[in-house]
C-alpha cells in the first residue's frame, strides 16, 4: 500500500530516533521515548466510516424520486396539469403516462380504468367544446361555461370528453356505445356530478270521483 508523503517521512524520522535510543543504551544512557501514533491512522479510519451514511442517502435520495404522493411519477406529472378536470381517484387507477406524438399531449392507461388521452392547449379546448355543444350527435351533461363535460358519438363509438376552456385543458376517452353508457360512465370516474333524482308528477285526479 502506497502511504502520502507525509507517512514515509514520519516512519524515517522514528527508525532515526530507534537507531539513536539503542546507541545511548550501549553508552549506559537512558534512551529517549520514541514517538509514535503516525498521522494517515485517522485519515482511513474517517474514510471509512463517512462512506455508509453516504450510500445511506443516495438511495433514500432514489427512493424519493421514483414517485410522487404514492403514484408513478410519470403520472403525478400529468395529474399536476390536468388535476382541475380529472379527480385524484381517477389518477389512482392509471398505472403509466406517456407523452402522445403530439405537442402537450399524454396517454395514460390503467388495467381496469382504461386509456385515457390528454391535452394541454387552448385552440384545442376552443374547437372541442365547439364540437360537443353544437353536434346533434353530442350530449352535455355539463356546462358552466368554463368547464364543459359530455360524450359525442360516431357509430357505435362514444368519445367522453371533458373541457377546461380557462386553462386550455381536454381529457378524451373512447369507449364502445354497446357496452358502455357513456352517461353513467361519466359519473362512474367522478367527471361530473350526477343530477338530483326529480320529483314525481303529481297525481291526476281521476274525474269520476
Amino acid at each position: 500500500m502506497r502511504f502520502p508523503r507525509p507517512a514515509r517521512l514520519t516512519a524515517a524520522s522514528a527508525a532515526v530516533l530507534l537507531s539513536v535510543g539503542l546507541t545511548a543504551c550501549t553508552s549506559g544512557d537512558q534512551p529517549e521515548p520514541a514517538t509514535s501514533s503516525p498521522a494517515p491512522s485517522p485519515t482511513v479510519v474517517s474514510t471509512t466510516t463517512t462512506t455508509p451514511v453516504e450510500t445511506s442517502e443516495a438511495t433514500e435520495t432514489t427512493a424519493t424520486s421514483t414517485s410522487r404522493a404514492g403514484l408513478p411519477e410519470d403520472v403525478a406529472e400529468v395529474q399536476e396539469i390536468f388535476s382541475p378536470i380529472a379527480p385524484a381517484s381517477l389518477f389512482e387507477e392509471f398505472d403509466s403516462c406517456n407523452a402522445s406524438g403530439l405537442d402537450n399531449a399524454w396517454e395514460c392507461s390503467g388495467r381496469e380504468v382504461g386509456q385515457f388521452q390528454f391535452f394541454e392547449s387552448m385552440s384545442k379546448a376552443a374547437s372541442t367544446t365547439q364540437l360537443i355543444t353544437e353536434l346533434r350527435s353530442s350530449r352535455v351533461v355539463e356546462d358552466t361555461g368554463r368547464k364543459v363535460v359530455g360524450w359525442s358519438t360516431l357509430g357505435t363509438t362514444a368519445v367522453i370528453t371533458v373541457v377546461d376552456n380557462d386553462q386550455g385543458l381536454v381529457m378524451q376517452q373512447m369507449v364502445s356505445s354497446d357496452r358502455v353508457d357513456p352517461e353513467e360512465r361519466i359519473y362512474e370516474l367522478g367527471l361530473a356530478e350526477p343530477p338530483t333524482a326529480e320529483e314525481e308528477p303529481e297525481e291526476t285526479p281521476d274525474p269520476e270521483n
